[in-house]
């Protein structure tokens, strides 16, 4: 019979640093534990599994796209998908990055699933909360307020790019989820302790005080070209979509060589990458997202090349 393994949830907004927490959680840890990482992403492509491999680590991989695996329409598969992958690969630990646009409040429902409930148990909950955007966040996403009252430890990130003081956010956080730890960090650079047991907050152990906010009026497109565009293009694409997007984020072939681009709430990041055999691939997440209209618009930047 399988030891129960523990089960680690990272939940957080879209660009808030989910995937470089796990990172530093995989380059702490994977030496000594054989570590199963699902990352779920609300498109239908998953660009973040790529970083994670740069760390060089060794650890499982289990991607569920297009939609949130606390919803219906993944809810039944990725239950099943779970007990086969656990039963095959007899992991140490397991990591969940939910989509960013994930409502977690119904964790019970994955914990307590019949083909789990003898197999995983919930050891913690990590929420990571952008510390620069966190009041647009609030107040434009509900379910962002789900994501921090089920935490365990919320990871205030991104305290280096913020000005003023953080004793309104702590105060805001700890008024949504009073019983959370919370470690103010950049770059996702937190202390681990893999194994312990910690006390659930109400809203894990009886969800059902709170109603799911259900699947998110947001759209996602996916833009796969193997045509290169010009920096200058990109550029004009990038800064345009960036202020009305809530994500974009992937891989670009420009006419001097791959770039790496991601983008959160207007603030752009653009690098080189190693070596140019990246064709296109970019995820872009928000309201009335169009995939024909930005495909066509994006084929378009590139002909003027």
């Amino acid at each position: 019979m399988l030891k129960k393994v523990p089960f680690y949830l990272v939940t957080g907004f879209l660009g808030s640093g989910k995937t470089t927490l796990i990172k530093r959680f995989i380059e702490c840890y994977a030496d000594s534990k054989k570590i199963v990482v699902i990352q779920n992403e609300y498109a239908e492509v998953n660009i973040d599994s790529c970083e994670l491999k740069q760390t060089g680590k060794s650890f499982e991989l289990l991607e569920m796209n297009n939609g949130s695996v606390f919803c219906v329409c993944l809810l039944g598969s990725f239950v099943h998908s779970l007990s086969d992958f656990i039963h095959e690969h007899q992991p140490d630990l397991i990591i969940l990055e939910a989509s960013g646009l994930s409502d977690p409040i119904s964790i019970s429902q994955i914990i307590s699933a019949p083909a789990l409930r003898n197999l995983i148990w919930l050891a913690h909950t990590y929420t990571v909360v952008d510390a620069l955007n966190f009041q647009k966040t609030i107040e434009r996403v509900g379910r962002n307020t789900h994501q921090i009252r089920i935490a365990d430890t919320i990871v205030l990130n991104k305290c280096d790019l913020l000005a003023e003081s953080l004793r309104e956010i702590r105060s805001k956080l700890l008024m949504i989820n009073p019983f959370a730890k919370i470690v103010e960090t950049s770059f996702g650079c937190i202390e681990f302790v893999p194994g312990s047991v910690f006390h659930l907050p109400v809203a894990v152990i009886g969800t059902e005080l709170y109603e799911s906010s259900g699947r998110p009026d947001v759209g996602s497109a996916v833009i796969k070209l193997m045509k290169p565009v010009s920096p200058d293009n990109l550029d004009l694409f990038i800064q345009k979509y960036s202020l009305i997007t809530y994500r974009i984020k992937g891989y670009v072939s420009t006419t001097k060589g791959s770039v790496a681009v991601q983008t959160s709430f207007g603030q752009i990041e653009i690098k080189s990458v190693n070596h140019n055999s990246y064709h296109t691939e970019i995820v872009i997440i928000g309201p009335e997202i169009d995939q024909k209209v930005l495909q066509l618009e994006f084929e378009n930047l590139c002909n003027q090349n």
